[in-house]
C-alpha cells in the first residue's frame, strides 16, 4: 500500500509539474497552481499511506523547495510535510511521568523518582496488575532525565522523536518511513558497529568503559571544507550554478539535485591534499560507555551520533555495541538465573551437614538435607540478577553431585563392607515381608 502511494505520488508530480521546463519548475511564477498549491511557501500538504485514518506532521519548517527530490520525497518538498504510519504514539511525557517541570534540575528528579518508585513499586501495590508497567515507565524516565546528554536529545527532539529515534525507525511501529523506503535513506553519517567483551561480573554489576574504535572523522586539514583554507567557492560547471539537473524518463522530465555541487550550486576549484575534497577520514574516535548491571550475552548497545562523522556536516552515524561476555569458572546464567555445582561428600549426602556456598555477593553457609541424591537442586531466592527488563532478582540454584573416593583406608573399607552387609540384609528381610503379605492377600 505504501509503496503503490509512493509511486502515484511520483506520477502525479511527474504529470503536473515536470511537463514544463527547468526554468519554470525552478522560477514558478507566483500565478502557477501547481506552484500556489505544492511550492509556494507556508504551503501545507498530507500524505497519507493508507494504513490509518488519522494522520501525524513531522519534519522540518524551512525546507527549501527547489531540493524536493534530494534524499528522497519526504525531505525537501515543501515547508511542513505530514506522513501517516500506523503504530500508536506513546502516552504520556517523562516529565510528566516523574511529575517534575522541564526546568527541574538534577536533584529535584531523583527525589521525584524515588518518590514514585517507592509509591508504585510492584511489591508494595501487589493488587494492581498494570504495577509492573507504571514502575517500569518511571524507570525509563528517570533513565533518560538523569543522563544530561539523553536529556538534551530528549529536549531537542520531544517525547515522540526520542522515542522513533531509539527504535531506529523514522516512524513508531516497525513501518519506517514509506518514502525512505521508496527513495533512500536520509543524509547522516554512517552507522558503526563494534564488539566489545567484558566479564562475567561486570556484566553483572554493570561498569564503565572507554572504547576506541575506527569510523569516519572530519578532516582537520580542511575543517571538514574539502578545500584548503581560504579557497573561494566558484560556480559549479555541472550544473551553471542552478544547483539541479535535469533527465527526461517514461514518466516525464524529472529534476534532481547536481551531483558535483550537491545541490548548493558553488564547487571549490581545489580540494584538499589530506582528503581529496570528501571532507572526511577514517580516524580513531573514542567513546566512554556506561554499561548498566544485567547486560547479557549479545546485548546490543546503541549510542547515538556516535558513529562516522558525515561528510555534509548533517548529523553523525550512530553506534552499535555488540556486547560479548567471557563464561565464569563458577558461575553460569540463565536470564536472571544463577547456577553454580557443589561436590558432597558421601557422608554429608548421607547424612547431611553444612557447607559453604558461593554467590554474586559473596560465600553463604547452607545446610544440606540428610539423604541428598547426586543432581538434585535447591535454590536460594533472591540471589540471582537483575536483568535490564525486570525490576526483582532472579534465583540461584545449587546443583549438588556426590564425590566417590578414589582410595580407602582398611577401616574405612572395613565400615563401608558392614554398612554393605547391613543393608542387604535389611534388603532380603523387607523381600521375605513382601513375599508372605503377597501370599496372606492371595
Amino acid at each position: 500500500m505504501v509503496c503503490s502511494n509512493g509511486v502515484k505520488i511520483v506520477r502525479s508530480l511527474a504529470h503536473c509539474s515536470f511537463s514544463s521546463s527547468s526554468k519554470t519548475l525552478l522560477n514558478p511564477k507566483p500565478s502557477s497552481s501547481v506552484y500556489t498549491r505544492l511550492l509556494a511557501p507556508g504551503a501545507y500538504r498530507t500524505f497519507h499511506s493508507g494504513l490509518c485514518n488519522n494522520h501525524r506532521v513531522l519534519g522540518n519548517h524551512n525546507a527549501c523547495s527547489k531540493n524536493w527530490f534530494h534524499g528522497g520525497v519526504h525531505a525537501n518538498w515543501t515547508t511542513v510535510r505530514s506522513i501517516h504510519g500506523t503504530a500508536s504514539v506513546a502516552a504520556g511525557d517523562y516529565y510528566d511521568t516523574l511529575g517534575v517541570s522541564k526546568t527541574a534540575n538534577a536533584s529535584e528528579i531523583k527525589k521525584a523518582y524515588y518518590g514514585r518508585a517507592k509509591k508504585l513499586h510492584p511489591d508494595t501495590n501487589k493488587d494492581d496488575p498494570d504495577a509492573e508497567k507504571k514502575f517500569q515507565e518511571i524507570q525509563k524516565a528517570y533513565e533518560v532525565l538523569k543522563d544530561e546528554e539523553k536529556r538534551r536529545e530528549y529536549d531537542e527532539y520531544g517525547h515522540d522523536g526520542f522515542e522513533q529515534r531509539g527504535n531506529g525507525n523514522g516512524f513508531p511501529g516497525g513501518f519506517g518511513n514509506p518514502f525512505e523506503d521508496l527513495f533512500g535513506r536520509r543524509g547522516g553519517g554512517q552507522d558503526v558497529n563494534v564488539v566489545l567483551e567484558i566479564s562475567f561480573m561486570e556484566a553483572v554489576k554493570g561498569c564503565a568503559k572507554t572504547l576506541q574504535f575506527r569510523a569516519a572523522v572530519s578532516c582537520e586539514a580542511c575543517g571538514g571544507t574539502g578545500a584548503p583554507p581560504g579557497t573561494k567557492l566558484e560556480s559549479c560547471k555541472g550544473c551553471g550554478g542552478l544547483g539541479m539537473t535535469s533527465m527526461q524518463t517514461a514518466l516525464g522530465w524529472m529534476h534532481m539535485h547536481c551531483t558535483q555541487c550537491k545541490g548548493t550550486g558553488k564547487t571549490f576549484p581545489m580540494l584538499c591534499n589530506s582528503c581529496n575534497g570528501k571532507r572526511v577520514l577514517n580516524g580513531t574516535k573514542t567513546v566512554k560507555l556506561d554499561i548498566m548491571a544485567g547486560i547479557d550475552n549479545n546485548d546490543i548497545m546503541r549510542v547515538f551520533s556516535n558513529g562516522g562523522a558525515d561528510p555534509d556536516g548533517n548529523q553523525p552515524g550512530d553506534l552499535y555495541v555488540t556486547i560479548k561476555v567471557r563464561e565464569d569458572p563458577v558461575f553460569r546464567r540463565h536470564g536472571g538465573d544463577i547456577h553454580v555445582d557443589s561436590v558432597l561428600s558421601i557422608s554429608q549426602a548421607i547424612l547431611g551437614g553444612t557447607i559453604k556456598v558461593p554467590t554474586l555477593t559473596g560465600d553463604v553457609l547452607l545446610k544440606v538435607s540428610p539423604a541428598t541424591q547426586p543432581g538434585q537442586k535447591v535454590v536460594l531466592k533472591k540471589k540471582g540478577i537483575k536483568t535490564r527488563n525486570s525490576y526483582s532478582l532472579g534465583d540461584q540454584y545449587v546443583h549438588f553431585n556426590v564425590s566417590i573416593p578414589t582410595s580407602l583406608s582398611q577401616r574405612q573399607r572395613e565400615i563401608i563392607q558392614e554398612f554393605s552387609k547391613e543393608a542387604s540384609s535389611k534388603e532380603e528381610q523387607e523381600e521375605v515381608h513382601d513375599k508372605r503379605a503377597a501370599a496372606g492377600a492371595s
